[in-house]
């Protein structure tokens, strides 16, 4: 029944869409199936080897396809950290990359930073100096940009304790491997932006970025909390790629995407966007969604929702074919990513396509693929 009013909702909404010179209501459905790659599980990639940065696990990805080769850019998380907070919990993040002819079978590139990172924290008392992980990469033109989460805290130690100071931070790279910081924003450390005012949906965090070069417009698709650790998508719009102004949306306290309601699978975190623009006046997003918080507050478990928007600021969710109305949700026992899927990252090309990572009930992360083909319009 839930579902049934969700899509009467939809369907309502995708109608006014239209009628403000939208096409968004005649969009053709994407069935999603994954792909079983190499690694443990039908993941991509396995662990890294003994003392490298990616070791403990792999996660938070972006691909990017780069002259025939797919180039994934991932998180990795190291051995250090307090043995009292098993896992990834107080481990260091850093970024590094692997690359593919096929899309499925990866070779890790090994970078020039600690343990074969591309990409690695910062100095002390920098904003990223504990952790520098989800790689956003956009090739433009001669100039590989990135925008990257870097926070001063560990994940999740002690235990029920949350790093709560994720920042966005850029760098710079002629080739895609070796790449240079910069440390001049506008945000907190020289950070990208600023955090927003107090009550409002960025006022605690941001980071997750997703960024789309829109005719002469950068738009920054980015992730935030509040003081509730509720997280939320926003947007920011720049004529160079360095210097936002951000877009109050029409959600909760100025978010473009907001948390559904109750019973929905995104009803405690609607966040981590990937957005695609099809055509004129038709953007599509893929993000995760959550049901529940987890007992210590933030996200928990986590499935990829969808939304649509005819102007890339007011956006509506569009339930699809997996269960809860979710676009691809969590594998089968035994499999990487039973636990549950993070940072979705959808390309189109002859075909779509689409990487995020992905944890067991265990809490150990890695990479995978599913592959999308498009259905009749509805």
């Amino acid at each position: 029944m839930r579902f049934g009013i969700r899509l009467a909702a939809t369907a309502t909404a995708l109608a006014g869409l239209l009628a403000c010179g939208g096409d968004a209501s005649n969009v053709a459905p994407i069935a999603w199936q994954k792909v079983s790659g190499p690694g443990p599980g039908g993941a991509l990639l396995g662990l890294g080897a003994p003392g490298s940065f990616d070791e403990r696990g792999n996660f938070t990805v972006t691909a990017v396809e780069d002259g025939g080769v797919t180039r994934l850019y991932y998180g990795g998380s190291d051995s250090t950290g307090d043995p009292s907070c098993p896992g990834i919990r107080d481990s260091h993040w850093r970024i590094g990359l692997a690359q593919s002819s096929d899309g499925v079978s990866f070779t890790r590139v090994p970078g020039a930073e600690t343990g074969g990172a591309i990409l690695d924290v910062g100095a002390p008392g920098a904003f990223d100096s504990w952790l520098a992980y989800r790689p956003f990469v956009l090739k433009d033109g001669a100039t590989y940009r990135m925008w990257y989460n870097g926070s001063t805290k560990p994940f999740h130690c002690p235990t029920g304790t949350l790093a709560d100071d994720r920042r966005v931070g850029y760098a710079e790279s002629t080739d895609g491997v070796h790449w240079t910081k910069h440390y001049d924003g506008a945000g907190p450390g020289g950070s990208v932006l600023p955090l927003g005012a107090p009550g409002e949906f960025d006022a605690q965090q941001v980071g997750y970025v997703w960024v789309i070069r829109d005719g002469d417009q950068y738009k920054m698709y980015y992730s935030a909390n509040d003081a509730l650790n509720s997280w939320r998508v926003g947007l920011a719009v720049s004529s160079d790629a360095r210097t936002w102004t951000k877009v109050r949306g029409n959600g909760a306290n100025g978010a473009v995407l907001d948390l559904g309601g109750p019973g929905s699978l995104d009803a405690a975190c609607a966040y981590q966007p990937s957005v695609v623009k099809e055509r004129q006046g038709l953007y599509r997003m893929w993000y995760r969604g959550c049901e529940a918080p987890s007992p210590f507050g933030g996200p928990s478990g986590g499935t990829i929702g969808y939304a649509e928007s005819s102007d890339g600021i007011t956006w509506v969710k569009v339930p699809q074919p997996g269960a809860g109305g979710a676009a691809l949700g969590a594998g089968a026992a035994g499999q990487f990513d039973s636990g549950g899927l993070t940072t979705p990252s959808v390309s189109q090309g002859t075909t779509w396509t689409m990487y995020y990572a992905g944890f067991d009930t265990s809490g150990q992360f890695l990479a995978g693929l599913a592959r999308g083909t498009e259905g009749s319009g509805r």
